[in-house]
């Protein structure tokens, strides 16, 4: 190969490598605008589950609303299970393991949590 053909070589593996990061990045900014939608969607449950509580403390009612606030905990439930994969997706693109017991971001080498001691489980 002569120099232009390595250079040609060099010039499309750059842009490649470019082109790849752009897209992480692209992936991680919406996944972040994602993660903040479903926090605000917790925060939301988690107030009507308290308003709930505080009319039934102000009403003369003796029968707490369990149904509706075991179906709130349980979307609660579900949202935050999403928001884990979606902080383990964004870990995953910068290189990093995600600690499912605490949250922390560890170094995909590592095989327990520095910050908690917890095994790391990869799928």
């Amino acid at each position: 190969m002569d120099f232009l053909d390595k250079l040609a070589d060099k010039v499309s593996s750059g842009t490649k490598k470019i082109s790849q990061k752009t897209d992480e990045i692209i992936e991680i900014t919406e996944l972040k605008l994602d993660l903040k939608n479903i926090e605000d969607e917790i925060e939301e449950a988690k107030l009507y589950i308290g308003e709930l509580v505080y009319k039934y403390f102000l009403s003369n009612d003796s029968s707490m609303p369990v149904g509706q606030i075991k179906g709130k905990c349980r979307e609660i439930q579900r949202m935050e299970a999403q928001k884990n994969r979606m902080k383990a997706r964004i870990y995953r693109i910068k290189g990093l393991a995600y600690c499912r017991f605490c949250g922390e971001a560890i170094d995909d080498e590592e095989n327990y949590c520095s910050k908690c001691g917890h095994k790391i489980i990869r799928y």
